[in-house]
């Protein structure tokens, strides 16, 4: 995946800090920088201007590729050639047809229909050069329903679009003037910046930015780590068992059959018989609930090894070790592993 930050100009956001910014991202492996050119809160046009041609220097330098999101009314105002450009909302169906054929544009993920696409595409736009990104929502309780969300990317994802969405930044500063986070799903508004990545690569989205102008080091690292859609959940250990704990380090990918009570991994016997390991059964067995990971014991004959995610209330059997539990804040990123998707388990 090729994530990203946003930098904006002025804002009150240190120069120096935003070059500081640019570098450490393009450090971590970040390949897209967000900015704007209509923040009506932005004040004095000449030091606008100044800190905005510093921050598109430094980012070409850095090798970025920059989203720039623009109206029909300012985008005549600036020099743009090279940037992708992020078309707000008020272009024209022949104004977007004729840019698609003579540089990178991202459609507003948030608010495109089936319908224009259809028409865009049976008019012959350029699709190669087609993207999408999702509004991010300063204002408390106006970002976008989950489900929503992922019903936009659907429409995308047939048109083979790639999809890119905003998580905010938790511990960093928060954009002016609202600072309340700029996320694009209102429910990672009080998510950890890492959390609402993992979130968004749950649901398929096929890049992340950061929406925020100042986030941390350890926001930045934790978005430039997300590379798939893998389900990562963070997990407390259980057992002490040292083959147990190295199996759960693996990534797993859920069986295509859907079971009613447990989410069951493919690889858990089979990375088990690779290792030429044993689990031993626990001395005593304890119940299963919502959250618990297990793995089948020896006494589950072929199915030692197995590894499944429970999504249930189920009494205790001998056969089977609860080695770890979600952490409850987490636990529900499982209910969004899809069927052959990867999951895997941080231990903290």
């Amino acid at each position: 995946m090729q994530n990203g930050i946003s930098v904006y100009a002025g804002l009150g956001y240190d120069i120096d800090e935003n070059i500081s910014l640019i570098e450490l991202a393009a450090s971590l492996g970040m390949k897209r920088l967000f900015t704007s050119v209509h923040i009506p809160e932005a004040g004095d046009a000449q030091n606008f201007m100044n800190d905005f041609t510093q921050i598109l220097t430094s980012a070409v330098e850095n090798d970025f590729e920059v989203i720039i999101d623009v109206n029909p009314e300012n985008i005549a105002e600036f020099d743009l050639e090279g940037l992708t450009l992020r078309l707000d909302d008020g272009f024209s169906m022949p104004q977007i047809l004729e840019l698609s054929y003579s540089r990178k544009i991202q459609l507003n993920a948030s608010t495109v229909t089936k319908n224009f696409l259809q028409v865009l595409y049976d008019l012959g736009a350029n699709f190669e050069n087609i993207t999408a990104l999702h509004n991010f929502y300063p204002h408390p309780n106006t970002g976008l329903d989950t489900y929503f969300f992922e019903c936009q990317n659907k429409i995308l994802h047939d048109f083979d679009i790639e999809v890119g969405a905003f998580v905010p930044s938790f511990a960093g500063k928060k954009r002016p003037p609202i600072e309340e986070g700029l996320p694009t799903l209102e429910d990672c508004r009080n998510f950890s910046t890492d959390l609402s990545a993992r979130f968004l690569a749950a649901l398929g989205t096929d890049f992340i930015i950061i929406g925020d102008g100042l986030p941390t080091e350890g926001e930045c690292k934790a978005v430039a780590a997300i590379e798939s859609d893998e389900v990562i959940m963070q997990t407390k250990l259980l057992t002490s068992d040292p083959v147990s704990k190295k199996l759960l380090e693996n990534v797993f990918t859920r069986r295509p059959d859907v079971s009613k009570s447990v989410i069951r991994a493919v690889e858990g016997r089979k990375f088990l018989s690779l290792a030429g390991s044993t689990i031993e059964p626990d001395a005593s067995p304890a119940g299963r609930s919502f959250g618990d990971v297990t793995i089948d014991n020896e006494n589950f004959g072929r199915y030692a090894g197995e590894v499944q995610i429970i999504e249930d209330v189920l009494q205790a059997d001998s056969r089977v070790n609860v080695a770890a539990h979600i952490f409850e804040e987490e636990s529900f990123l499982a209910g969004y592993i899809k069927p052959e998707q990867k999951f895997s388990f941080r231990f903290v």
